[in-house]
């Protein structure tokens, strides 16, 4: 039982792209209960963790964390070979997320109370940091908690001069063997908030995370590093809320009469505008038109316990896979685009290779390789073109 009158601990697994679920549990607390994450000492995090505990020490929006997560997603699934095409840069994305969100003061509010699991790469050991001189020091120890060795690239990040790989492949649970140390992992498992099991095979110990051997956790595991659809992603969410609901009234926290449905229940979702005055343009049919007027790319059956700023979010983030047309113009631009991509591949393959090895190799030097001096190339997520000569680096 979770006791207020004594110092306590929050710590979050690493999980991938299961971090939707940190998303969903952590605005159940911040909206029912707040003064669980205020009110603790130190958060721990490992991975999608130490981002998630990152997000909370600060302050920073939920809803912004959903939407660039779920714009990730996106960016994840436009290439056949998802996350793991070359010119998909995890990194560069969450770095880029992180300078646009952080404020100048972050690394001062989370020095000291911030903890962030790292695997050192010369000896395999794990490293806590929770010390942080500079903004850019606090982005370089999170970014080097999320590089998982070859699914983020070759060459690891840096922190402090030191090379460091994602914190789960020491300990993806910091902390959490102490008595006052509140756990949350995406996992099925002995975490005090993590889904529930209706049934186990066994149980595993990954690094300190309980998983329970299921279907269910077979699945939560493939989606850490292949992201399902959009719809996937909101059911995650709100099964986070839900999960995070039930340990606050198991701990009498909030009452157990709470019901589980969101405070916002009924508020619509999205805005746009008076369905009765929207056009249906030329390429618009019909069935992208009933879409608009009844938001069915995403179900509410899906969303209905969120708060209603993640539901907006979450809903944002399905409306451009619905935003191209009519099913059957959907249905052709996919099998024609299918066909181009995979006979793309074998030609496009190598080239994007080579590009993303530089990519690594100047982040390496210090150098920003979306502007490298003097190669001639101007590289843009993983793509180049030639730079005009008046802008190539002087000698």
């Amino acid at each position: 039982m979770f006791d207020l009158n004594k110092e306590w601990s929050i710590s979050f697994a690493g999980c991938g792209f299961m971090g939707i679920y940190y998303v969903g549990a952590a605005s159940c607390i911040v909206e029912r209960f707040p003064q669980f994450f205020e009110g603790a000492s130190k958060i721990y995090g490992a991975s999608a963790g130490a981002l998630m505990a990152m997000i909370l020490t600060i302050g920073t929006p939920l809803e912004k964390s959903c939407l660039d997560l779920m714009s990730m997603t996106r960016d994840a699934r436009k290439h056949k070979l998802g996350p793991l095409h070359p010119a998909f840069n995890l990194q560069q994305l969450v770095r880029d997320s992180m300078t646009a969100t952080l404020p100048a003061d972050a690394h001062l509010r989370a020095s000291g109370r911030l903890c962030v699991s790292l695997t050192r790469v010369s000896d395999g050991k794990n490293v806590i940091v929770s010390e942080f001189d500079t903004r850019e020091e606090l982005i370089q120890a999170v970014l080097c908690s999320c590089f998982i060795p070859f699914y983020c690239g070759l060459i690891p990040p840096t922190y402090r001069g030191v090379r460091y790989v994602d914190g789960a492949v020491s300990d993806n649970l910091p902390n959490c063997h102490l008595r006052n140390t509140v756990t949350f992992s995406a996992f099925a498992g002995e975490s005090d908030v993590c889904p529930r099991s209706a049934f186990r095979l066994h149980e595993v110990r990954f690094n300190n995370v309980s998983i329970h051997v299921n279907s269910q956790n077979c699945y939560r595991v493939a989606s850490s590093f292949f992201p399902p659809e959009p719809e996937g992603m909101a059911e995650i969410c709100d099964n986070g809320y839900l999960d995070a609901l039930r340990f606050l009234q198991d701990n009498g926290l909030v009452p157990s009469e709470t019901p589980l449905a969101g405070l916002a229940v009924g508020t619509p979702c999205c805005d746009l505008g008076n369905p009765s005055t929207q056009e249906t343009g030329p390429s618009e049919g019909p069935e992208l038109s009933s879409r608009k007027e009844g938001h069915s790319w995403l179900r509410p059956q899906l969303i209905e316990n969120l708060p209603l700023d993640i539901k907006r979010a979450l809903c944002e983030g399905c409306r451009e896979k619905h935003a191209r047309g009519s099913m059957l113009s959907q249905v052709r631009e996919r099998v024609h685009g299918n066909m181009a991509s995979y006979l793309r591949i074998p030609y496009a393959l190598p080239m994007d290779s080579a590009l993303m090895l530089v990519n690594s190799v100047l982040q390496s030097s210090g150098l920003d390789p979306r502007a490298a001096p003097g190669t001639g190339l101007a590289v843009w997520n993983g793509r180049a073109s030639p730079q005009p000569s008046g802008e190539r680096g002087a000698g």
